[in-house]
């Protein structure tokens, strides 16, 4: 017998009263599975640790660089890379005959330390770089900075001997006249080229005339006088 814990009868069967008709168990219902805990995400990587500046070329770099991407300095050796083989024609060498003419490439302080004000302070100077003169040949010289991936060698080169991290692969052009003077064109370069001191870099590809002495300046230290040779 089975008291009914709603009406009190006492009933001959243990599920439901015979009298009232209530449930005389509850089977209580199941519990829940609690779904597993999802896995913790793994730790997102540490970023690069920056580390002193390229001691050649003083572009930035990380404890994770092996090789300068300005200069291409073996930081491990403290070696730069084996010397270009020389441009070939068509390359924006140095293919052709004289002209007559000659870029005097060389490192001007007062233009760098005017972009050191301007916000660049991990750039650096390069002390007792002398000048180079590079005769200029054939009808276009490219200015900038050479690319041995891509087997590109402008002819005036500004990744030696000491690369100027600020001038862009393909930055300027000098071009040949029909008077066999010379004039410039800016090739959308990043930084900007910038006759005679002008605070106003020239306008992306515009054709610009060059004249005896003119200086252009790009990138963060760079300086090309423009000279007609002796006769």
């Amino acid at each position: 017998m089975t008291t009914c814990p709603a009406c009190g009868a006492d009933s001959a069967t243990d599920d439901y009263c015979d009298q009232c008709g209530a449930a005389l168990s509850v089977t209580p219902p199941p519990e829940a599975v609690a779904a597993p805990a999802a896995a913790p995400a793994p730790p997102a990587a540490p970023p690069p640790t920056p580390a002193e500046p390229c001691p050649n070329c003083g572009a930035a770099r990380t404890t994770d660089d092996a090789f300068c991407e300005g200069c291409g300095l073996d930081f491990a050796t403290g070696q730069l890379p084996a010397a270009a083989p020389a441009p070939a024609a068509g390359a924006g060498g140095l293919a052709g005959a004289p002209s007559g003419w000659t870029a005097v490439v060389e490192a001007d302080r007062a233009f760098f330390d005017g972009n050191v004000s301007d916000g660049g302070a991990s750039l650096r100077f390069p002390e007792g770089l002398a000048p180079r003169p590079v005769p200029l040949h054939g009808d276009e010289v490219v200015v900038g900075r050479r690319s041995e991936s891509k087997g590109y060698f402008p002819g005036i080169d500004l990744s030696t001997p000491v690369a100027d991290a600020a001038v862009s692969q393909r930055h300027a052009s000098l071009r040949r006249q029909a008077d066999g003077s010379w004039a410039v064109i800016d090739e959308m370069s990043t930084n900007g080229t910038y006759l005679n001191g002008s605070n106003e870099p020239l306008d992306h590809g515009a054709l610009t005339a060059l004249h005896e002495g003119d200086r252009l300046n790009l990138g963060s230290f760079t300086r090309i006088t423009i000279v007609k040779d002796a006769p």
